[in-house]
């Protein structure tokens, strides 16, 4: 089964100084391909059930992934079935922030340093405002956020360029 969803919101400005990610650590994650093949989990817990095949940035400059659910494993099967009835309709990013500090005693100031994303989470409620699955190719046709998603990993390479996202 394949899932897009956003799994962060637009990104914080460059004088951002936080855990969040900024506006150009998106493009760098996107460049160089850093989502594809992270494995997808569900609530940042147990094996991977899937993996992400393509990452891009929307007009609004969020980050969007497509993913593909493997039904292999029995967690993978739930978990498919939990976005189909919308029980886990969020995504949120599992990454790690690099923390450097600057001087000694007073006016010492920690810094935010690079961010590694280590996988992608299917939850019910994300940290994160806005970072929903918006659709996936459910088998059933009766499924309200269903809508063709292309099995082709080029064409999922170039998906926000396609759908002028």
């Amino acid at each position: 089964m394949l899932i897009c969803g956003i799994a962060n919101p637009t990104g914080e400005g460059e004088g951002y100084n936080g855990l969040h990610l900024k506006d150009s650590e998106i493009d760098e994650i996107i460049a160089g391909r850093e989502m594809v093949g992270l494995p997808v989990k569900i609530e940042h817990k147990g094996v991977g059930i899937g993996s992400v095949v393509s990452a891009f940035k929307d007009r609004e400059g969020r980050l969007n992934c497509v993913m593909e659910l493997s039904p292999d494993e029995v967690e993978g099967a739930i978990a498919q079935e939990w976005v189909r009835d919308r029980t886990a309709s969020e995504l949120s990013l599992g990454y790690v922030v690099d923390i450097n500090q600057s001087g000694r005693g007073e006016g010492e100031r920690l810094r935010a340093g690079k961010k590694k994303v280590l996988e992608v989470s299917i939850v019910r409620k994300g940290a994160r405002q806005g970072c929903k699955i918006y659709g996936g190719d459910a088998p059933h046709s009766n499924q309200s956020n269903a809508f063709p998603v292309p099995s082709s990993a080029e064409i999922l390479k170039d998906w926000g360029v396609a759908f002028e996202l």
